[in-house]
């Protein structure tokens, strides 16, 4: 028993603490609330209880002395005006009880469904917050997973149903209370056959409704990750004929999932049917028992009937308590998952200072008007022990291009991942103009930076808003879409499109080539006209000839832009001002393209196996 005090009170513990100090005192003010409406209930019931006598004996009238004033005060004419007057109030009492319960229910709904909006809010904004590296680690199936279904879940299967049964267990203590202050033995018989008999049962069942909560919250991350992979995967998964394997996957965790969630609303049943006759067969004892120890036949009646009202409205607040319970303790995985998040994940790390807009657009602190500088970057992945990038000094003039190339696993995207400010060195520094990058400047910095991977994200979204990513719509300007898609080379394809910038390409722009996609991406790096556009293969899909034209456009820049190009065809890359090749995460040399065919032997190497036929061989199709 000790040990389970504990367990529920961490739980307890962890749902207090993943709310804040204004909602805990919304948590205490509907408390009070709870307390209002319980008392409200009970002030109902025992209203009854005169009301029968009455019915049963009208000449109790006179012979209480209480109910002979009200009667005279009122003026009465006969018993049976007054009758129907104290009816009247006893109707009044039980619809103002039910007014305040509806009341005191919207209130524990709005309270539960607003955590819902500010838990699912600050839990992304702790995930959009942490460092690059905290993505390299989590998929993000699991995210998404407790940001939408586990948040939703320490709500509907956590905090509703613990605000429920707080609300029933406040009713349920004030019936006992009634009920003992009118006979006190029934009270105390019942209290300890109901209680007792709820209490066994759930101490029987809390162990089991652990284990299978703690496989729910698994099964459920499955079948999410199984999900996002087939349907973000779907040409794959359609060319290769792997539907029926996905879908076989996918069943497993289904299922179980299925059970568990049927096996545990079962047992958050099983008392109301078990203790049904209980509860049936402790009325007639009671009446029994009344019948035995009383000789007024009204009072007798009107007892029978108090705890008649009384057990009809006892049975479901016991059951709601117990439902309540049995929820908490299944989904408690829920609250361990949001609180772990939120409250002890290291790995999430200090959250990255984000400036205002105006402050980063305004690149205060910053100055870019000679050269960004790498002495002695270094850096490593988590858990790896060879640095992906080993000491790099460089430098990248104002409006140069310069370009990193080397073999797969040299670092060369590692390396622009540095310069992006996504990842963060353990040792050296990246400088502007001699002033380093750090937490203060990030935001500003980053505001001078365009960016093409070789893999562009595209939203269910217009054209015009996946240019202007991210932007709200009404700030789009559409001059700058329109000039940053001339510069990509795409802007004669959008104006041929069924709607033109408003044409929506599908999710992940799957009704768009690969080099459309791709050239996109390029107007999308280039709408905010950055002052440094980093390309990280971002030409790859291009075919030659809009590789071409693409890069003749990017290369009339360099008046205005520094560019740095990352590529693995060295075609790309001839006209470059500086280019560096990358051994091993070190810088192995640099110069020209020209000088380093000259002098370097790897450089050489790599020039002669570059696939400039390749490229040449496709020039006309488009990705």
């Amino acid at each position: 028993m000790g040990g389970y005090r504990q367990s529920m009170g961490n739980r307890i513990g962890k749902l207090f603490e993943i709310l804040t100090r204004r909602e805990r005192w919304q948590a205490v003010g509907l408390l009070g609330a709870i307390v209002v409406m319980a008392f409200t209930q009970t002030v109902g019931i025992a209203a009854v209880m005169p009301f029968i006598e009455l019915v049963a004996n009208p000449d109790a009238v006179m012979e209480d002395a209480l109910l002979r004033r009200a009667y005279e005060t009122g003026l009465f004419d006969t018993p049976l005006s007054f009758l129907i007057f104290v009816g009247c109030l006893v109707l009044l009492a039980l619809v103002l009880s039910s007014a305040i319960s509806m009341a005191t229910t919207h209130l524990m709904l709005r309270f539960a469904w607003n955590m819902q909006h500010r838990l699912a809010t600050r839990l992304m904004t702790k995930y959009l917050s942490a460092p690059y590296t905290y993505y390299l680690k989590h998929n993000s199936a699991d995210l998404s997973t407790n940001l939408l279904a586990e948040v939703q879940l320490v709500v509907t299967g956590v905090l509703i149903p613990a605000l429920q049964a707080t609300a029933r267990g406040a009713v349920v203590l004030f019936i006992f209370a009634l009920l003992f202050a009118v006979e006190p033995v029934p009270a105390i018989v019942i209290a300890v056959v109901l209680g007792g008999a709820y209490g066994v049962i759930y101490l029987w069942v809390r162990k089991f409704l652990d284990e299978i909560g703690r496989e729910r919250a698994l099964v459920n991350r499955m079948r999410y990750k199984i999900a996002g992979e087939a349907f973000g995967g779907i040409k794959d998964v359609k060319i290769l004929g792997r539907d029926a394997e996905f879908v076989r996957r996918f069943v497993t965790p289904s299922l179980r999932f299925s059970r568990h969630m049927a096996l545990h609303q079962s047992v958050g049943q099983l008392p109301r049917y078990a203790l049904e006759a209980v509860a049936f067969g402790g009325m007639l004892a009671i009446v029994m028992f009344l019948a035995a120890t009383r000789t007024d036949v009204a009072q007798t009646i009107s007892v029978a009937t108090l705890y008649a009202v009384a057990g009809y409205k006892l049975m479901p607040a016991l059951q709601q308590v117990f439902h309540g319970l049995t929820q908490v303790r299944f989904n408690h995985a829920a609250v361990d998952a949001v609180h772990r998040d939120l409250f002890v994940d290291t790995s999430i790390g200090a959250p990255e200072v984000i400036a205002s807009p105006a402050v980063a657009d305004s690149g205060v602190g910053l100055r870019f008007e000679r050269e960004i500088r790498l002495r002695g970057v270094r850096f490593w992945y988590p858990d790896t022990e060879a640095p992906a990038v080993d000491g790099v000094d460089l430098i990248i003039p104002r409006n140069r291009s310069v370009a990193l190339v080397g073999s797969t696993g040299s670092g060369k995207t590692t390396l622009a991942d540095i310069l992006l400010g996504l990842l963060r060195p353990q040792e050296g520094e990246i400088t502007v103009d001699g002033s380093p990058i750090t937490d203060a400047n990030l935001a500003a910095w980053r505001a001078m930076l365009g960016y093409v991977p070789q893999q562009i994200f595209l939203s269910d979204d217009s054209v015009a808003r996946n240019i202007a990513f991210g932007v709200p719509e009404d700030e789009i300007d559409m001059a700058a879409v329109e000039r940053a898609a001339r510069t990509a080379n795409i802007h004669d394809f959008i104006q041929a499109l069924p709607d033109g910038y408003d044409t929506v390409i599908g999710e992940r722009g799957i009704r768009l080539s690969g080099g459309q996609r791709q050239r996109i991406g390029i107007a999308r790096a280039l709408y905010g006209q950055p002052q440094v556009l980093i390309l990280d293969e971002a030409t790859s899909a291009l075919d030659g000839i809009t590789e071409a034209m693409v890069m003749q456009a990017i290369s009339e820049l360099h008046k205005s832009v520094t560019i740095v190009v990352i590529a693995h065809r060295l075609n790309t890359v001839k006209d470059c001002d500086t280019i560096y090749l990358l051994e091993s995460g070190r810088v192995a040399c640099h110069g020209t393209y020209d000088h380093l065919l000259r002098t370097d032997t790897r450089f050489l190497a790599m020039a002669t196996a570059s696939p400039l036929a390749t490229s040449e061989s496709f020039r006309g199709e488009d990705g």
